[in-house]
């Protein structure tokens, strides 16, 4: 099980609902959340900057297996940072974040401290790995019910990739909606589930991008990808 399925596993029946509940109250307000609701003996939120960076603190170590000496390694708490992650997806799913850790008790520090970005506005036809959906001919062919552009661009993509791709695998609506997608876009697309894995939106809130080589080849031969990447807040 990887950190993710451990977190949201962890999650799901009392700290979620828990977390529903603060933000019912404060009517979905992140500044009130984070100055007013995240406060009390066990953790305490900060608002770094208004409607944009927040930061949560636990006092003491929330993970239940590091309580019970199940676990010590200090990579245990990127568990907390995708239970982090999850809660927010559940509450706000039109939003895009990016949690960091910023110091925690197993690597030494006081408390466990994540730095929470709220990025609302970044549009949702930019793939993960920055490409532009819209100008997909997958895309485009679905989103226009065109047949003809599905068959030329099966015949392309199975010759490029020497695979049998056939006109009806040409249906997607998108990297990063709830539609459908192509088989590779789902399921094959290694930028795309590296992503997933780490619960970041796009690549341009891991931290890793700057030296991947497998996003290195994308943003090679467009250099639009990497300005959307960079771009977080692109509308």
């Amino acid at each position: 099980m990887g950190y993710r399925e451990e977190a949201i596993e962890c999650v799901k029946d009392y700290v979620l609902p828990l977390h529903k509940q603060i933000y019912a109250k404060y009517n979905g307000d992140f500044d009130k959340i984070y100055s007013e609701g995240y406060d009390s003996k066990s953790y305490q939120g900060r608002v770094i900057e208004p409607g944009k960076v927040y930061e949560l603190s636990y006092l003491d170590c929330s993970c239940p297996k590091v309580k019970c000496g199940l676990r010590s390694n200090p990579e245990q708490c990127e568990c907390s940072r995708q239970s982090i992650l999850y809660i927010l997806s559940q509450l706000e799913p039109g939003s895009q974040f990016d949690v960091r850790i910023e110091n925690t008790i197993l690597r030494g520090g006081d408390r466990c401290t994540f730095r929470i970005a709220r990025y609302a506005g970044m549009k949702r036809l930019t793939a993960v790995c920055g490409l532009d959906c819209e100008k997909c001919d997958a895309y485009i062919a679905t989103k226009n019910n065109d047949q003809a552009l599905r068959e030329k661009t099966a015949k392309l993509w199975a010759e490029l990739n020497n695979a049998p791709i056939l006109p009806e695998h040409i249906n997607c609506e998108g990297c990063r909606t709830d539609g459908i997608k192509t088989v590779y876009c789902d399921s094959l697309c290694p930028i795309r589930q590296c992503a997933l894995k780490k619960g970041v939106a796009t690549c341009g809130y891991c931290i890793e991008m700057d030296n991947c080589q497998t996003l290195g080849t994308v943003i090679s031969n467009s250099s639009n990808a990497f300005d959307n990447l960079r771009n977080k807040d692109i509308k």
